[in-house]
């Protein structure tokens, strides 16, 4: 199992790494790249293929590590990327000519139903989470469908300044990546550490300054395979025993610390949105990476900020789990956190900007 998780992920960042390059060269030459305006930060012209670097090398990676060890499960990792190769392609058509949110949405909807009829990725339970836990047949299709969208999108949101979206894509796949590993699950792990070794390699190329963005087809295959195998471990850790060394006591709030950034982020300026009259779907600079940027960190130091707050949610989780606290009461504490942080980020930086204006 070592060996086909350093090969996929050596792999993909090989792959990678020999297509980044390229695609930035074509990209200039036709000038086919992301133009400034008023709502972006960038002030100049800079690629957004990304994530067809990113998409080749994780598919070629799995392509040739599920082939060579002749997996089993092969059947299941097929509708896995059938799935995904829709919502890479309502992606690519985003970047190079924008698509109106509707077909977005329903090619996002094509991709869930495929995900959950073909290769059974559907929640069973919801740990006791606001006190329901065996759900029927009906209500697993219309949560999960609901989930799977949700992060999805929440992740493409929060695609706002170099290096965030790649950062965050480590430490969620790399996460789910041992923790299948560890349980034996080797076609999953394969999954995760091929998205890994792709976001390494593109973030060698995004970290600011910026020569490339992932784009929508970057943004949208890590929201998407971040939701999938979200509802995976979900699905997975219910079949574990108690006794189990790595069963999760409170795995939705797991969940929700290790997405914490793009969940809470987009409720947020969601909610923000609406109470001003506005579409909660309307572009602006109020996501908290830009009110970071505000404050006066760099693109690097407020990606890795959002990245200290992810692990100390997630610490948190690990630590508070072995009490058997509620997980509903420990998502609320979650939102409480984020919240707090979300608060002393905002009124600091109306601060700045006040001294800035005087």
């Amino acid at each position: 199992m070592l060996k086909d998780i350093l090969l996929s992920l050596i792999i993909s960042f090989l792959v990678s790494s020999f297509l980044l390059p390229e695609i930035i060269k074509v990209a200039l030459r036709y000038d086919i790249s992301d133009v400034p305006d008023e709502r972006k930060i960038h002030v100049r012209k800079i690629p957004r293929f990304g994530g067809l670097a990113i998409f080749f090398g994780f598919m070629i990676s799995v392509l040739l590590v599920t082939t060579y060890s002749e997996f089993r499960d092969i059947h299941l990792i097929s509708y896995i990327i059938g799935s995904l190769l829709v919502v890479v392609a309502v992606g690519m058509r985003d970047d190079f000519l924008a698509l109106r949110p509707l077909w977005k949405l329903v090619g996002q909807v094509l991709a869930c139903v495929m995900v959950m009829f073909l290769a059974k990725v559907k929640l069973t339970s919801l740990y006791g989470f606001l006190g329901v836990y065996e759900i029927n047949d009906f209500a697993s299709y219309i949560i999960t469908l609901f989930i799977l969208i949700v992060i999805t999108n929440a992740y493409n949101l929060i695609d706002g300044i170099d290096g965030l979206a790649g950062t965050l894509a480590i430490l969620i796949f790399g996460f789910y990546g041992f923790w299948f590993a560890f349980l034996g699950s080797s076609y999953v792990s394969v999954l995760c550490f091929s998205i890994v070794g792709a976001s390494l390699a593109f973030l060698r190329y995004n970290y600011s300054p910026a020569q490339i963005f992932m784009g929508d087809t970057g943004s949208l295959l890590l929201g998407f395979m971040a939701a999938v195998l979200t509802i995976l471990f979900l699905q997975q850790n219910y079949l574990l025993i108690e006794s189990n060394v790595f069963k999760i006591n409170t795995p939705v709030a797991l969940v929700c610390a290790i997405l914490a950034y793009p969940l809470f982020d987009t409720l947020r300026v969601f909610v923000v949105r609406i109470f001003q009259g506005r579409s909660p779907f309307s572009p602006d600079r109020n996501h908290l990476h830009h009110h970071l940027l505000n404050v006066g960190f760099s693109h690097l130091n407020a990606t890795f900020v959002i990245l200290a707050v992810e692990l100390v949610l997630v610490a948190f989780v690990f630590i508070v789990q072995a009490f058997r606290m509620d997980d509903t009461l420990l998502v609320g504490l979650i939102l409480l956190m984020c919240l707090s942080f979300a608060l002393f980020l905002l009124s600091t930086s109306v601060e700045k900007q006040a001294k800035t204006a005087d």
